[in-house]
């Protein structure tokens, strides 16, 4: 099959902006930048409407700015008609500087420069570069200390004038208090190794704050520098307080007015970090006054948030929890709701309980084939519904179950290998089972072999039951129980449980490839190869799509087979995704391929979805969507270029072949490369001619004219993407943000 040519080069651009025309109405400053308030500043830029000095000499040319400014820098000329100061450091908070231009000022042409004559920005007041706690935490003391890291120190009046919180409830604000002396040191040595910023604030509010609370932290308009330049909008921090100190207990029910199960574990958990010395102290009492203890956390700690009890514990008895007196948090805050201790709780009876291991599996035929069910606390006999998927009914087979299972009825039918596309819809039909309709509720009853599942040691009993399945085939069975049903639907009406089961001796291995596939059909038994087995390869719907036998290596060497991509789906049926551990196995089984191998007494398959553990991408490997088999790259001559400069460029193109890399076909070489700058959209097509050894040599010139203003990237980013043509179902390759290597390359 002839594969769609994919491969990509993005190529990162440099692009120097073209000099601007000549003003028709004299020299002026185009632009200034920053102006106004700004934050973090490192630079001021001016431009001019025309050339200034000229280009790459502007020795002896006048200064174009008086410079009023606290913070040193030093100045430059960027093109003939850009002037740059660049500062020492990024301005912190506080600072104002002006740009007055130079009296007598002309332009290279000897025009005067008119127009404004003074430009100026502030760094604005101090405001909170970060926290501790962090803005947004919520669980924060009643009476914390905020630990503030500023962008400029500021005023000790401004604070207290123009700082507060506002808090739930409370519809005053609440004011602010300093912390300093050996409070604010004792603070500051658990924060900071050394000596911490002079811009470093400490305060509390005034007042304590209630419990579970939203809290702001109102950094307000007017707190000022000490150059006096003060903020001009609010600074607001969110935080919510801690709950108070409680106690509380839990366990699993099952359902809110039920007690404790007694299988489970139960425990009591804190809204506060307690010493473990002192939780540990908690005791659990029950019948005839035995005492149980926390069990020990796996990892030591100092302090806990929750005590653990571990089960089982007696059914349908009555506990009391105890705590000690005295019992406080990390904080040293008592239980608020200590009143409500010592707590009486109880358990009910064990839970009926019928569960498979999962809804799908394997059951070795020839290792004692039985399908283990837990079975606890449900009626003395669980009606039970069999199934058999299967190539033939088996002389003697529904006589073996008679004899086992107590009032077997219905019988077993044969699915000949014409059919075998009935297992896959069963298998989904289990994967979709709900609790409280039947799997078998589309079929007419005399279909499905139906008995009654004893249990030897009564029905109270926590035991395991082996349903046989004595023959190979794939088998649906399910368990109806109205205690379970009425235990965990909340009614009087049957609970389903159902399983599928494929008993075998078969071990069947596929290996999907782009240019063949392969099965291999082993015993599970010997591990030996299975010589002569039917093979069929089948979609979701059944078709199939190649069928053979295995040669004497026990191996079906498969054609080419349809990609994934091109597989239909099979989305009818509703995946019962809240159970999913249980239906892992068949989650998949909506697409891909299904490979079922046939011997003259027994049956088995896999399915493509199955790879848990074995996934390409484990072994450095492509995944299952690479497109290839066509492989291209480029190398280019450099890794960073200016606008008027010439891209050298070799591209080198080979296919991907079962045997390695090959030449492309010349038919199916790309003949045109397409540049596009990522900005403006705008194209650049080049001819590609490739040698006999699959390369190809160009050059291109860089543009230079630069795109519009609004269409230029970040600086940094990558300004053109080159695409290899053509490019069904592909959307393009972002460029990455790489200021010092601004080439990223792409290959696929």
């Amino acid at each position: 099959m002839k594969s769609t040519l994919c491969a990509f080069v993005a190529i990162a651009l440099l692009l120097c902006a073209g000099s601007p025309a000549t003003g028709q109405q004299g020299a002026r400053v185009e632009s200034f930048t920053p102006q106004g308030t700004v934050k973090q500043v490192r630079q001021a830029t001016a431009r001019f409407s025309e050339p200034m000095v000229p280009l790459g000499d502007p020795r002896g040319v006048l200064a174009p700015f008086e410079v009023l400014c606290p913070e040193p820098g030093t100045p430059r000329w960027m093109d003939s008609s850009t002037w740059v100061y660049d500062f020492t450091r990024d301005l912190p908070a506080g600072v104002r500087c002006t740009f007055r231009l130079t009296s007598g000022l002309t332009s290279l042409g000897g025009r005067p420069v008119s127009g404004p004559r003074e430009f100026s920005f502030s760094t604005g007041g101090p405001a909170i570069k970060t926290s501790v706690p962090r803005e947004g935490t919520e669980s924060i003391d009643e009476e914390q200390a905020f630990l503030l890291v500023l962008d400029a120190e500021a005023t000790e009046a401004s604070i207290l004038q123009h700082v507060s919180f506002a808090v739930d409830g409370i519809a005053e604000r609440i004011g602010v208090r300093l912390v300093t002396g050996t409070a604010r040191e004792e603070i500051l040595k658990a924060r900071y190794r050394g000596p911490a910023s002079s811009a470093v604030l400490i305060l509390q509010a005034e007042r304590r704050f209630p419990n579970s609370v939203r809290v702001n932290l109102v950094w307000g308009k007017g707190v000022s520098s000490r150059s006096g330049i003060a903020t001009d909008e609010n600074q607001i921090l969110p935080f919510k307080t801690r709950a108070p100190f409680t106690a509380q207990f839990s366990c699993e029910r099952e359902n809110r007015q039920a007690g404790c199960i007694p299988v489970t574990a139960m425990l009591v958990e804190f809204t506060a970090p307690v010493a473990w010395e002192q939780a540990r102290q908690v005791a659990l009492t029950g019948p005839g006054g035995t005492r149980w203890s926390p069990e020990q956390p796996k990892t030591p700690e100092a302090f806990v948030r929750q005590v653990t009890f571990p089960g089982p514990f007696p059914e349908s008895a009555g506990f009391q929890v105890e705590v000690p007196a005295g019992l406080t948090d990390d904080a040293g805050r008592p239980l608020a709701n200590a009143a409500r201790f010592p707590l009486a709780v109880r358990t009910e009876a064990f839970p009926p309980l019928a569960k498979f291991s999962a809804r799908f599996g394997i059951v070795e035929w020839k290792a004692g084939s039985a399908l283990p069910v837990t079975l606890r606390n449900l009626e003395p006999q669980v009606r039970t519904r069999l199934l058999q998927v299967d190539r033939e009914a088996r002389p003697g087979l529904s006589g073996r179950l008679q004899d086992l299972l107590d009032r077997v009825t219905g019988r077993l039918w044969r699915i000949p290998p014409e059919r075998s596309q009935e297992i896959l819809p069963w298998l989904r039909r289990v994967a979709a089972a709900a609790r409280d309709q039947s799997v078998f509720a589309a079929e007419a009853p005399g279909r499905v072999a139906e008995f009654m599942l004893p249990k030897p040691l009564g029905a109270r009993a926590f035991e395991v039951i082996g349903v046989p399945l004595p023959s190979p085939g794939l088998y649906i069975v399910e368990l109806e129980s109205l205690t379970l049903g009425s235990s965990l639907l909340g009614s009087a009406r049957p609970m389903y449980v159902p399983a599928a089961a494929l008993v075998t001796n078969l071990s069947v291995h596929f290996k999907w490839g782009r240019e063949s596939s392969l099965v291999w059909v082993t015993a599970l038994d010997t591990g030996r190869a299975v010589p002569g087995a039917q093979v069929s390869i089948h979609d979701c719907r059944g078709a199939t799509l190649w069928q053979g036998s295995t040669d004497r290596q026990g191996l079906a060497r498969v054609g080419p087979l349809p990609p994934s991509r091109d597989l239909p789906g099979c989305r009818e049926g509703q995946t019962n995704w809240q159970e999913y551990p249980q239906i892992q196995a068949l989650v998949g089984l909506e697409a891909g391929l299904f490979v079922l191998a046939q011997t003259a007494d027994d049956v088995s398959f896999v399915h493509s979805s199955w790879k848990q553990g074995i996934e390409p991408w484990r072994f450095r490997l492509p995944h299952e969507d690479f497109r290839g088999p066509t492989l291209a790259h480029t190398v280019l001559d450099r890794p960073l270029f200016r606008a008027g400069e010439t891209v050298q460029m070799k591209h080198i193109l080979r296919q991907q072949q079962l045997r390695g890399l090959f030449f492309v076909p010349e038919a199916e070489r790309p003949t045109a490369l397409t540049i596009r700058h990522v900005g403006s959209d705008q194209r650049y097509e080049l001819p590609l001619a490739w040698t006999a050894s699959g390369s190809a040599e160009q050059a291109w010139a860089i543009p230079r004219a630069a795109p519009p203003e609004s269409a230029r990237p970040t600086p940094g980013s990558c300004n053109f993407v080159a695409i290899w043509p053509p490019l069904p179902a592909v959307s393009g390759i972002p460029c990455r943000d790489r200021p010092t290597t601004p080439f990223a390359f792409t290959q696929l």
